[in-house]
């Protein structure tokens, strides 16, 4: 039996098309987690694991049963006192990784290498007979860019299926630029587009009392303007990328993820990309690589936060993605190789043996 343990929800789309192909259960520490996973995937077997009640908690107990445990993140601590196969496969397109994070993941007996980018951060590591070549998986469920699906999306979402779609995706806490831009999004950006607002993970399926309050204030200004959606993680992300048609992000993650459909990229400046953290991050890392990590920033146009003329930037972005084509796909082929989804199907069958008859599921 396959067991899926996540902490966070941001891990769910990596552990989800494993879960489509194989069956299995998912284990969480969050009530938080559970109540997204179940609005989300509604017919997925969730488990709750109290580690205050030890033996006697059901995910404690589906853990202990459990042949392999796959996993997004190291939790070390927690997944060692287990005695199953353990795979960590990544939540997140993880584009640092110190010493100290590849000593976190000694206790895998099999680690799951997205693409180049990884590869060249591991190269260095005695890991090498754990990595297994595994593709970035979230991919696996990216759905065909199609018109019916965007039509049928915006549709039933109460947007405007002949108008362009813009996506807001920015970084969590502290580098994020939701508290700065949303509203200002919001306000100026022109009627004529859709707008879909989807906070980071972090602020949305565990909100604190103030972020709550500021997404009650948001949803009245959406209702105001008309064709936007503020999207609490109700929607999944790879339908939101196969729909979009221009990406305003702050950060790699979001815009990485992009690069699938070669979406155009929009950046708004802030502290990811600061010259103080890259000189920062040039001290731990080669400056090679750190070069080639900002890079990110030049496939698309900048935004200032203070910007006052966003329309422009926007019309700017969506004019001139052409040219900025050749280093969006130099930068995804660095990031995850090949879009041909082979490794991540050679990783599927990699865990079929692990994986019960009467809890495989059809893809």
């Amino acid at each position: 039996m396959i067991a899926y343990f996540t902490k966070q929800y941001q891990a769910v789309p990596a552990l989800m098309p494993l879960y489509e192909a194989l069956g299995g259960e998912f284990v969480t520490t969050r009530p938080s987690t559970r109540r997204a996973l179940r609005r989300v995937y509604p017919d997925v077997p969730v488990t709750l694991l109290r580690e205050s009640l030890g033996r006697l908690s059901r995910g404690d107990a589906l853990l202990r049963r459990a042949d392999a445990i796959v996993t997004g993140s190291p939790n070390r601590a927690l997944l060692s006192r287990y005695r199953a196969k353990k795979y960590m496969v990544f939540h997140g397109t993880y584009a640092l990784l110190s010493p100290a994070d590849i000593e976190a993941m000694r206790h895998f007996d099999h680690i799951c290498v997205i693409g180049p980018r990884m590869a060249e951060l591991l190269a260095a590591s005695d890991l090498q007979e754990k990595l297994i070549p595994s593709g970035y998986l979230p991919f696996l469920a990216f759905p065909e860019r199609t018109p019916e699906l965007k039509r049928n999306f915006l549709t039933r979402t109460g947007l405007d299926p002949a108008a362009k779609t813009l996506l807001y995706l920015p970084m969590g806490k502290p580098h994020g630029s939701w508290d700065v831009m949303a509203e200002k999004l919001l306000r100026q950006v022109p009627r004529r587009y859709n707008l879909i607002l989807r906070p980071h993970p972090s602020q949305s399926v565990t909100a604190r009392l103030k972020d709550r309050l500021g997404f009650l204030r948001l949803q009245r200004l959406c209702r105001e303007r008309g064709n936007t959606l503020l999207d609490l993680t109700s929607c999944k992300l790879s339908t939101l990328f196969a729909i979009g048609d221009l990406v305003i992000a702050d950060g790699a993650s979001a815009a990485e993820k992009a690069l699938y459909y070669d979406l155009p990229l929009l950046f708004v400046e802030g502290t990811w990309f600061s010259p103080s953290r890259r000189a920062d991050l040039s001290q731990r890392f080669p400056a090679e690589y750190i070069a080639k990590l900002f890079s990110l920033s030049e496939c698309g146009m900048k935004m200032p936060r203070e910007e006052k003329n966003v329309p422009h930037l926007i019309e700017s972005s969506l004019a001139e993605a052409d040219r900025y084509r050749p280093r969006r796909q130099a930068y995804f082929a660095w990031v995850f190789g090949d879009r041909d989804r082979v490794r991540q199907g050679k990783l599927i069958d990699h865990l079929r043996s692990f994986s019960s008859p009467q809890q495989k599921r059809c893809s």
